[in-house]
């Protein structure tokens, strides 16, 4: 009788896990529209973006990095703006921005090449392009070459959203690719790049982790008057401001310096280009507009290497055996359960599903939280939530279907 208990454990897990893989692939064709209203809500948000708009401590401003807004300028503009900040020897000048081809305004385009020519240590932006036949990858993207020219390097300015290879499929960002092989070479991400100019020993430690994907730790937003949780973490400077020259030197000198869109004015809140949805976003359900510009979240990842300030997540094979283990103990009490008390199977198991799932969403977030680990319990939780109902199936339909007595109680029904 012992035996037989712990194989029926053992036979039920499996089942249960046979049933959320189903319950998965039907999902998958879309079958239940009638909920997408509510599922769109929550499709953006993860629990540990609790941690960053509600949670966490206000962070130090980081000085190392400053941007600046190049708005809706020409490019004769930005070539006197970037004259402006070298005159105040920055350590590197990142351009997240391309200048795809001559304009009629040759002038403007003159003054903007003497101006990268005059650049030390400038590291112009390229952008990953795909094959229209799959995720591959296709090309690079760069800006045209009396531009490229003065490059001192070149790195990649995309930002991958989660799961997705085209940043333009979901503006949420959480995560980004720090290196990768296009063509045969070897790229590294924009930011990335960057911090290397300033620590390379640190740019160089992460890369060594060796992850395909990163979380960005984010530490905070420009001026975006409290639309995110932390704003005014990292030095911004408009167009005015670089003209007039409102800043001091040490602001400037020896900083890693990027040009990036921020609006047509910082604190510009109706403007959406190069902007995404990150987990600062202070309405983390049901999100209204996106909060931060893509030269700021490079600021942000710059900003993690420099500190070591990493995230870091559970193995997948981890995250699959702990779920399994969960559900086969879930499996034993409930079984047990299910045997010597059946009529208060119902609701205490459904109170101790409700209770395990609360705690795991609390170990989720208070681990993310303190220890800055992110615990992928999804499937802990789907298994542990099926537990219940999917072990009556077991015992009522699966378990009878494989018993002489059962099948002999199932033909007795036709003759009734």
């Amino acid at each position: 009788m012992f035996r037989k208990f712990w194989l029926d454990t053992i036979l039920a897990t499996l089942f249960i896990f046979a049933v959320g893989g189903i319950i998965t692939f039907v999902s998958g064709f879309k079958i239940f529209d009638v909920f997408d209203p509510i599922g769109e809500a929550f499709d953006d948000m993860e629990l540990t973006d609790i941690v960053f708009s509600q949670l966490r401590e206000d962070p130090v401003a980081e000085e190392r990095v400053v941007l600046v807004n190049i708005g809706q300028v020409s490019r004769m503009e930005i070539g006197e703006m970037l004259n402006i900040i070298n005159e105040y020897n920055p350590r590197a000048v990142g351009i997240d921005t391309f200048f795809d081809s001559p304009k009629p305004d040759t002038l403007g385009d003159l003054i903007l090449e003497m101006a990268f020519a005059n650049t030390e240590n400038l590291i112009m932006p390229s952008k990953i392009l795909f094959s229209m036949d799959g995720p591959e990858y296709d090309s690079l993207h760069y800006s045209h070459w009396m531009f490229m020219q003065h490059a001192d390097d070149t790195a990649y300015v995309n930002l991958l959203a989660a799961n997705a290879k085209v940043q333009e499929d979901l503006k949420m960002n959480r995560q980004f690719v720090p290196s990768d092989v296009v063509q045969g070479e070897q790229q590294v991400a924009f930011s990335v790049k960057l911090a290397s100019y300033y620590d390379p020993e640190k740019a160089e430690k992460f890369l060594e982790r060796g992850n395909q994907f990163e979380i960005v730790n984010f530490r905070g937003n420009v001026l975006d008057y409290g639309a995110t949780a932390f704003g005014n973490k990292f030095f911004a400077l408009d167009i005015p401001d670089v003209y007039d020259r409102n800043f001091t030197p040490d602001m400037i000198e020896d900083k890693i310096v990027i040009f990036a869109y921020l609006g047509r004015y910082l604190g510009d809140r109706e403007s959406f280009e190069d902007k995404f949805y990150t987990p600062l976003n202070k309405k983390y359900i049901g999100r209204s507009f996106p909060d931060m510009y893509g030269g700021v979240i490079h600021a942000n990842i710059v900003s993690m290497i420099l500190n070591e300030d990493y995230v870091d997540e559970m193995n997948e094979h981890a995250e699959l055996i702990l779920a399994i283990f969960l559900c086969w103990l879930n499996v034993a009490l409930f079984s047990y359960i299910y045997h010597r008390i059946p009529k208060w199977y119902d609701g205490t198991t459904k109170l101790i599903q409700l209770v395990e799932i609360m705690l795991l969403m609390g170990l989720m977030i208070g681990v993310f939280h303190k220890f800055s680990f992110k615990m992928d319990l999804f499937i802990a939780v789907a298994v542990i939530a099926l537990a219940g109902d999917a072990l009556e199936v077991y015992f009522g339909v699966i378990k009878n279907a494989f018993t002489r007595e059962g099948r002999r109680q199932l033909k007795d029904i036709n003759k009734l």
